[in-house]
């Protein structure tokens, strides 16, 4: 075959002399194109099969993953009263709460298989939905509680010397570990159960007034042979107010009274008329206790 130019054109000619057919070059364009096209539709699909490939080994991996997480380890909430302020609680199993001024409950969403935990800060009255085979148990302060269903209260105020539980119905079972002696005791109703935190040691005893302890649930407070900073220990958790005792002769007065929860000038004049003691209030909330 021998090319050779013409003006600006090019013919072919073969060497008999006979002329070639014209090169069709938008022919072999389009003929290239569609097998680029053919080439890349089976491109994609492969990507697809591929992508599609690798996405249900992702979830696979993903579900088996879900599967071996540990969903044992429970999400915690935590309730809190503020001073002042008194709230009820209904845990998952119907076991019921009653959470006391300036106090915290921490508490799963829930309960483990084989327990039921709980821990306090302050004081709380239980009434805890029997199940033998799920024990129920609180952790206030040093003390720990365990109950299989019964009714008690428990006050372990970090602010206080010692952690107090008293049992009206069922039975529970009280240890220490973090005492020097550590032991278990087991309590019956009408008992009650201080633990002193300084020398970690525990004294479990008949309560003739065990009903006391927990009255405040029922919007009433109850002393008997109460110290003074004792009782406005008390007031200033149920009313949010502070006290600033002027004068450490007073401080060796003790009260026996039974009030409401729902008149704080009420109460004063009550002490008052038990003991030659005045308050007045110094600035918002705050309050001076001095000899009358």
């Amino acid at each position: 075959i021998l090319r050779c130019l013409v003006g600006s054109e090019m013919c072919i000619r073969d060497r008999g002399g006979c002329d070639v057919p014209d090169f069709d070059k938008f022919g072999v364009y389009e003929s290239l194109a569609q097998r680029i096209g053919r080439s890349e539709r089976r491109n994609v699909w492969t990507v697809c099969k591929w992508a599609c490939a690798i996405a249900l080994v992702l979830l696979n991996v993903g579900y088996l993953a879900y599967q071996n997480i540990d969903l044992s380890k429970p999400v915690y909430k935590e309730v809190c009263s503020l001073k002042g302020e008194r709230l009820v609680v209904l845990l998952e199993d119907g076991t019921r709460v009653w959470l006391n001024a300036d106090s915290k409950l921490v508490y799963p969403e829930q309960f483990a298989k084989d327990k039921r935990e709980v821990s306090l800060v302050g004081e709380a009255y239980f009434e805890v939905r029997k199940d033998i085979s799920k024990p129920f148990m609180v952790q206030a302060d040093e003390m720990n509680i365990r109950v299989t269903g019964t009714s008690f209260n428990v006050s372990g105020y970090p602010t206080d010397s010692v952690v107090t539980t008293t049992l009206d119905e069922g039975g529970i079972v009280i240890s220490y570990p973090y005492a020097e002696k550590s032991g278990t005791y087991q309590m019956a109703p009408g008992q009650t159960a201080i633990y002193e935190k300084g020398s970690r040691l525990c004294k479990v005893m008949k309560n003739e007034y065990y009903k006391d302890a927990s009255v405040w649930k029922e919007n009433k407070l109850i002393f008997r042979n109460a110290p003074l900073e004792e009782v406005l220990t008390t007031l200033s958790r149920q009313f949010d107010v502070s006290f600033d005792i002027r004068s450490e002769k007073i401080a060796a007065f003790t009260y026996n009274f039974t009030c409401k929860l729902n008149n704080l000038s009420g109460i004063f004049e009550m002490m008052s008329a038990i003991t030659p003691i005045k308050f007045n209030e110094i600035s918002e909330n705050v309050y001076a206790v001095k000899e009358k």
